[in-house]
Order: C-alpha cells, then sequence, then structure tokens
C-alpha cells in the first residue's frame, strides 16, 4: 500500500493565492512539502511548485530537483540527496518513533522550514470480528426478502492521551468481486475507504462501508494533530489558504510523522 496515495488529502496545494486591497489576484512562489515519516523507512521529501490561476504568473529560477535541503534530528544533520521529480532522500537515515525531525532549504530567497515528530505505534489494536457475512445485491431489486444487516465491526484501541487516529480499510484482492451487482457498470467503487480522523479509542465500520468479498486489510495510524486539521481544512478555498495547520514555514504542503497498525478481516458471502 503506498501511504502516500491513501493519506495526502491536501486539496488547497492546488493552488494559492492571496488578494491585494484592490481585489487584484497575487501569485506567491511558495514551494509545496510533502513527506510522510513512518518508522522503519528512510527520510523522503517531495517539493514540487503550485499551479497558479494566472497563466503569467512568474515561478522563482529556483531548479525544484536541485534545491539543498537539510535534515537535522538530535546531533545528526545531513543534505538530501535528489532522486528526480522532485523527490529527495537520504538512505542513511531511517526514521524512529518519538524522534523529532526537521528539514530546512531557501526558496525563492526565503528560508523554508519544517519540523515534526514520529509519533508511537498504535497500542492494543483489536477487532470485534475476523469475519462479516454480507449478502449480495442486486442493484435493481435491491436486499432479498429475509435480509439482516450485520452488526458493525467494532475496532479499538488505547488513547490516553487524546491522539488522533484514523482508520484505513484496503480490499487486498487481485480481482475482488463487489457485493453489488454492477451490471455492466465500469465505475467500479473504490478498494479504499477511510474513517474520519478521531481522537477518541475505537470506531466501527458499518457492513455498508464494504463494497468488495474477500480480505481487507484494517490499518490503524496514529497520526499528528496537523495531519487530522488538514483533513478537516481540506475545504480551504483560494481566499482563505495560509495553511495554518502544519509545520512549514514559507511554504504549503505536510511534513508529518505517522505510525500504524494492522488487522485483517473477511468479507464473505453467507
Amino acid at each position: 500500500m503506498k501511504i502516500k496515495a491513501i493519506l495526502f488529502l491536501i486539496l488547497i496545494a492546488a493552488t494559492a493565492v492571496t488578494c491585494n486591497k484592490n481585489g487584484e489576484v497575487e501569485f506567491t512562489d511558495f514551494p509545496i512539502v510533502e513527506s510522510y515519516l513512518v518508522p522503519g523507512q528512510f527520510l523522503k521529501v517531495k517539493v514540487s511548485r503550485q499551479l497558479p490561476f494566472d497563466e503569467n504568473a512568474e515561478y522563482s529560477p529556483d531548479d525544484i530537483d536541485s534545491l539543498s535541503i537539510t535534515v537535522t534530528s538530535g546531533s545528526y544533520s545531513s543534505v538530501l540527496s535528489p532522486i528526480g521529480n522532485g523527490e529527495y532522500i537520504d538512505s542513511s537515515l531511517v526514521v524512529y518513533e518519538n524522534i523529532h525531525y526537521e528539514i530546512t532549504f531557501d526558496y525563492n530567497g526565503k528560508n523554508v522550514y519544517a519540523y515534526t515528530i514520529v509519533p508511537s505505534k498504535p497500542i492494543n489494536f483489536s477487532q470485534s470480528a475476523t469475519t462479516i457475512e454480507i449478502q449480495k445485491m442486486d442493484t435493481t431489486s435491491g436486499p432479498p426478502i429475509g435480509f439482516e444487516m450485520p452488526d458493525p465491526v467494532q475496532l479499538t484501541w488505547d488513547n490516553y492521551d487524546g491522539s488522533y487516529y484514523i482508520v484505513i480499510v484496503e480490499n487486498i484482492e487481485s480481482s475482488p468481486e463487489p457485493v453489488q451487482d454492477l451490471g455492466e457498470d465500469d465505475d467500479r467503487p473504490d478498494f479504499v475507504f477511510r474513517k474520519e480522523p478521531n481522537n477518541s479509542s475505537g470506531t466501527e465500520i458499518s457492513s455498508m462501508d464494504f463494497q468488495y468479498y474477500g480480505t481487507h486489510r484494517l490499518i490503524l495510524f496514529h497520526v499528528l494533530s496537523d495531519y487530522a486539521a488538514l483533513y478537516d481544512d481540506n475545504s480551504s478555498n483560494s481566499q482563505n489558504l495560509s495553511n495554518p495547520s502544519t509545520c512549514i514555514e514559507n511554504g504549503y504542503g505536510i511534513f508529518t510523522g505517522l505510525n500504524a497498525d494492522t488487522l485483517y478481516i473477511e468479507v464473505v458471502e453467507p
């Protein structure tokens, strides 16, 4: 599973503009930073440019693939290596939980700075069922006569400090059978769905959430408040964009740590 593809929810990163006192749109060339620090993986950062509304907007002369990005963690400090497409990596720095990380680089005459800490792995992640039976649905006739909705699957974990967590559910079959007969419809449901971030110690998954039969991976991410805030903030528009919820100065995007634990559930037909 590609964490970046599932977790990067920042809809505000596509454009970033401000208005002057005359109501005219002004473009400020701040970089977009994207990095998820996961224990056991090398530290990796992606930097990209904004897409301004104004086709005449001027970009800085900085080369996205030739930035000098320094990472610092405690007494450790090094310059990340570019690997193309705005991506940088430190192949000697393995990320650990509960450790603080910082990056800094110059862009458009400003110093871009970001910091985060990698949270601990979820504790006592458990599920109320390892199998759930779901009746095959017909798009024309609906549920069969006598159909009874299965009980929701309860997911629980320890959360003594009010941390934020998000659950991702992913069907991992190579060619899963849909719960609902789709007929000739080519618009198939996604193989992945998620629950909103919360700072409680549990959530539940309804049988209606599952779109396919087969094995599903239940991934519980321990995330930081900046990610949770961005999830809530993803309706931000170009008039109020100020990137308040991330620990980034002179840039947009996200630089955050996360940690996960995984369980599995089988969705079967009675």
